[in-house]
């Protein structure tokens, strides 16, 4: 049986709404992380902490000097659903990009931890191909990041707008440019820079419209905070459960877009991007239409 973009992209969909359902139940309030500074809660009960994030009140912006396009709010269940579905596929887009399909080399375009050290000891060996591969590619995420923000400079957390239906029509420009130049049999670097800038783009939106709760291409620090709320539970203090619920979920659909991109990538080839392609078109596009 034969694998299709199609039929890729509506898996991707599916399982995001079936994995959402283990932090369904979450009563984290979208008043309380919609704020750029941080809460302080010194209570010990669960209770408490919820009582304390219930009464916390966000500041307020003037949507006029927002000038990020229209405004829709979008509640938390929406934004732990999309976030997980975007994991899924950043994991997807990073392991056909890890198992050399795309090119004869291996290459990492998201999670980019691991650039800055190999780009530094690539320097340090002398290894300039090595140093500057990994440098680009780095940069190149770091860039994708830069065109969310210009895109939309006053991002509000929960009010999703026109323009960052924009910033994923350029994400899809972006996979579809990659997978063009994949197919023309393409040794150049730059097939990877373009992945590694949709990659930027994704966990920009996602991250900056959730208050840092939704990361979905950068797992470093999530799983950080998997350990660290993780230890708290254990010690009694669940206060971070949900959130804990909410990271897992995170970085097991990121391992699982990287689980499946290894038998899509063996059937599709050169074009395994274009699922995701596809997806970042249908959601830019369902952002400006709603919009």
């Amino acid at each position: 049986m034969t694998t299709s973009p199609a039929r890729c992209t509506l898996l991707l969909v599916v399982f995001a709404i079936v994995t959402a359902g283990v932090v369904s139940d979450s009563p984290l309030s979208t008043d309380a992380l919609r704020s750029n500074a941080s809460l302080t809660v010194t209570t010990k009960s669960h209770a408490s902490f919820m009582e304390a994030l219930s009464t916390y009140s966000a500041p307020a912006y003037d949507v006029k000097e927002l000038r990020g396009g229209k405004i829709n709010m979008i509640s938390l269940q929406f934004a732990i659903t999309s976030g997980i579905l975007l994991a899924f596929n950043s994991g997807y887009i990073n392991g056909c990009c890890l198992k050399g399909t795309l090119l004869n080399t291996k290459q990492a375009v998201a999670a980019v931890t691991g650039a800055y050290t190999t780009s530094a000891l690539g320097l340090a060996s002398g290894n300039t191909d090595q140093f500057r591969t990994q440098l680009t590619v780095l940069a190149s995420y770091i860039g994708g990041s830069t065109i969310a923000g210009i895109l939309n400079p006053i991002p509000v957390p929960f009010q999703m707008s026109s323009s960052n239906g924009l910033a994923f029509l350029v994400a899809s420009a972006l996979l579809w440019s990659s997978s063009s130049l994949a197919q023309k049999g393409s040794a150049n670097i730059l097939v990877f820079c373009l992945a590694a800038t949709a990659n930027g783009i994704q966990n920009s939106v996602t991250s900056a419209h959730t208050s840092n709760l939704i990361r979905t291409a950068h797992f470093s620090g999530i799983s950080s905070d998997i350990g660290t709320f993780l230890g708290q539970v254990l010690r009694g203090n669940r206060q971070n459960l949900h959130k804990l619920k909410i990271f897992l979920a995170l970085a097991v659909s990121f391992w699982s877009g990287g689980f499946l991109s290894f038998f899509v990538s063996n059937r599709l080839g050169a074009t395994c991007l274009v699922p995701s392609a596809v997806l970042y078109t249908t959601i830019g596009l369902g952002l400006i239409l709603l919009g």
